[in-house]
């Protein structure tokens, strides 16, 4: 029992009440670990306890009065203290006034917003009391009159008809907002949908095509339980982190259809964004890539022996990660002693001794590959070095003539090389490290299946997919990459000092012959496997020349 909670807690209490048993207080820890529910709201959710139970020993637990209302014992007089919308807003009512005394039943006792609300209206000092939510919700019906439009999730809209905002708010757990919004998002073919709380308002929209639209919005107050539920069917632990994220699977159109959704948390509470899940895995060798023969072979000429650093750049660790272990699985000839430093790396077909990162500070990243030379590999591979210290770290070690294979988060050749020209202005001789760059570039592409070119739109719209089982209606096919891979052989070092900008060298490239990955993006969209908007977004992150 001592190990589950402690003393003097809820938990306890009812424990020690015979109201619970010990294996119920597992079962809602679980419950609370899952969705970030209060404990007592994990039993109440479970079936284990009524609410009164809670009410009666949060009283007991925190030392505060325990009341049960009814007509009788309120005096209406008192209610009249305070308005109907302060009332429901702290789920309180007035039970009695004693001269300068204002004695009231409040749902959450330690709201000290709420008791400081009421003696600034009332000019009474406030003594509170524990009511049975059922009873209070009573009260505040008769008291006040129904709860009307108070009581509705607040959802405003121009898009929904107003038999649909009926149904939405006449749900106070907001899943019947949920699921119009899901329902909308797929019909109206969005990218993303996002829920940002601001200014006392959860503000809804949605992206289509790039085009940004607002959907409609509803009180932050209605928004907890929302939160509270999409946290429980994602899996989503509502503890610490300040960004999370997971999927929800929907059923549309009979097929069950996941959502990646992001949280973050804000001041006024999470923001949250759904997007389609392609569901595609990465690649897991250099075949499944899908690169052409001559690029393939262009990526294994930078795993010849020799000392110099081999930069993969690309924001999305994953991703970066499992080019790392394709390129030492296809190097692994030429590899030798081979020795990693970080947790994600490693995971193709070769095992290798790896030195976990966990918990060390960048400042440690130096100190750490050091003592890695001490044991004489041939290849080190280092998960991240997007920090100065840690790229400089590992810059030492190639130039004390170790191959280095690092990843920085950058995404595309042009920000990649501006990243390595903002290294030059504290290391003049960064590029003698360095043997070559591979930029990485996922492509979202079309669903074969649905797939049309829009012609009636215009040309300027390109390609389009509606969405169809075979994708789960997310509209997209299996994901393309495609590679910018720059060898820093004696020319692009002699230019590499004197270049002000990632521009020049992007210039110095396409007149030596270099075609980057912008010819294939165009021929890609041409095509009809990528769409417009796709190919825009890219076009506007890669700044090829």
């Amino acid at each position: 029992m001592d190990s589950l909670v402690k003393k003097g807690t809820l938990g306890t209490i009812l424990f020690t009440s015979g109201i619970i048993k010990e294996q119920d207080i597992a079962a809602a820890l679980e419950e609370q670990r899952s969705s970030g529910c209060r404990f007592g709201e994990a039993l109440v959710r479970l079936g284990i306890v009524m609410q009164e139970d809670i009410d009666w020993a949060l009283s007991n637990q925190l030392g505060i009065p325990y009341v049960r209302l009814s007509e009788q014992v309120i005096d209406r007089d008192a209610t009249r203290l305070i308005p109907p919308e302060l009332a429901r807003k702290y789920n309180l009512i007035p039970i009695i006034r004693s001269g300068d005394e204002l004695h009231i039943a409040l749902a959450d006792p330690l709201n000290r917003a709420a008791v400081e609300e009421v003696e600034r209206i009332t000019g009474c000092r406030v003594t509170v009391s524990i009511p049975i939510i059922r009873e209070l919700r009573e009260m505040l019906d008769l008291f006040y009159g129904m709860a009307g439009e108070e009581a509705t999730f607040g959802f405003s809209s121009a898009v929904f008809f107003h038999e649909i905002l009926d149904d939405i708010n006449a749900d106070a757990s907001g899943v019947k907002l949920l699921d119009c919004l899901v329902l909308f998002f797929f019909q109206n073919g969005l990218s993303s949908l996002s829920l940002q709380p601001a200014g006392g308002f959860v503000h809804v929209s949605g992206r289509n095509r790039g085009n940004f639209s607002q959907i409609g919005e509803f009180p932050v107050a209605s928004y907890p339980p929302l939160i509270t539920y999409l946290r429980k069917v994602s899996k989503i632990n509502g503890s610490r982190e300040p960004a999370t994220e997971g999927r929800i699977l929907f059923t549309y159109n009979g097929c069950d259809v996941p959502l990646h959704i992001s949280m973050i948390k804000a001041t006024e509470g999470e923001c949250i964004t759904l997007r389609q899940c392609p569901g595609s895995e990465l690649p897991t060798d250099l075949v499944e890539t899908g690169l052409s023969p001559a690029m393939a072979d262009r990526l294994r000429s930078l795993s010849l022996p020799g000392a110099g650093m081999v930069i993969f750049f690309a924001c999305d660790r994953p991703l970066r990660n499992r080019f790392i272990d394709i390129f030492l699985d296809d190097g692994a000839a030429h590899s030798g002693n081979v020795m990693l430093l970080g947790e994600g790396i490693g995971r193709g077909k070769r095992p290798y001794p790896r030195i976990p990162l966990a918990g060390a500070e960048h400042a440690d990243m130096g100190m750490l590959l050091s003592a890695i030379l001490d044991h004489d590999p041939d290849v080190m591979v280092v998960e991240d070095v997007t920090d100065s210290s840690s790229f400089n770290a590992a810059w030492e070690a190639a130039m004390r003539g170790k191959k280095v294979v690092a990843g920085i988060s950058r995404s595309g050749l042009d920000s990649s090389l501006a990243y390595l020209l903002n290294a030059r202005f504290a290391n003049s001789s960064v590029a003698d490290g360095i043997s070559g760059v591979v930029a990485i570039t996922e492509l979202k592409t079309l669903c074969p299946h649905c797939r049309e070119t829009n012609e009636r739109s215009g040309i300027d719209d390109g390609p389009s997919a509606a969405g169809c089982a075979e994708c789960s209606f997310s509209g997209f096919g299996r994901p393309r990459y495609l590679l910018d891979i720059v060898p820093f052989d004696e020319g692009f070092r002699r230019r590499f000092p004197v270049a002000r900008e990632s521009s020049t060298l992007l210039r110095y490239l396409a007149k030596s012959g270099y075609q980057g990955i912008g010819q294939e993006i165009g021929e890609l969209l041409a095509s009809g496997e990528i769409s417009r908007e796709e190919y825009d977004l890219l076009q506007a992150g890669l700044g090829n020349a």
